[in-house]
């Protein structure tokens, strides 16, 4: 008796099985509406050049120097971010004095994209410190543009060519006839790190 009872039970089992409905509509077809962007709302990204650091405005009075720059933004959405950044530069004087100018800045770049180049310009203004003969002029108006272009290998690094310009006033209450203007421009090379 157990055995057919076994046996009863395994038929209507494999007999459900069977006359089962199929809902399946058939393919392997995977609806995924999720389109891939470079940028997004909420990711950041770390930026340092190096470059060649050119004194626009002072004659023949300074050489090409070297520049350095650090720098952090923040995406608001996949175009347009905000952040800051630091710049060192440093040119020797034709009696060999070094002026050392870092300016700090805080803008918002636009970053328009074309597959895995990335072209951000941006601007921004801050304060600088001025250093030269042991004389510091501190704190000071900064004001900055910039424009690159950028190549994304991955989603983590990206490697490309940087321009910056920054303007670095000196204004003197006392004597007005000391204030002066310095123009600067620097190219180079900078790597950027998303996350």
């Amino acid at each position: 008796m157990k055995r057919f009872i076994s046996i009863i039970s395994a038929i209507l089992l494999l007999s459900s099985a069977v006359f089962a409905e199929d809902d399946y509509d058939g393919g392997d077809f995977y609806d995924d509406d999720y389109v891939y962007e470079q940028n997004g709302a909420g990711d950041q990204f770390l930026k340092i050049d190096i470059a060649a650091n050119f004194p626009l405005n002072f004659g023949d009075k300074l050489y090409v120097g070297l520049g350095a720059s650090v720098g952090y933004s923040y995406f608001l959405n996949k175009y347009v971010a905000v952040g800051g950044d630091a710049i060192i530069g440093w040119n020797n004087s034709l009696g060999q004095k070094p002026l050392i100018t870092v300016p700090v800045t805080f803008g918002v770049t636009v970053q328009p994209y074309i597959g895995k180049f990335e072209f951000p310009i941006s601007a921004g203004i801050g304060f600088a410190t001025i250093s030269c003969q042991n004389l510091t002029y501190f704190p000071g108006f900064s004001a900055k543009i910039s424009a690159g272009a950028y190549f994304r290998f991955n989603e983590t690094w990206s490697l490309g060519i940087d321009s910056i310009g920054y303007w670095l006033p000196q204004w003197f209450m006392s004597d007005s006839s000391k204030n002066d203007n310095g123009f600067f421009a620097t190219l180079g090379l900078s790597l950027r790190y998303h996350f």
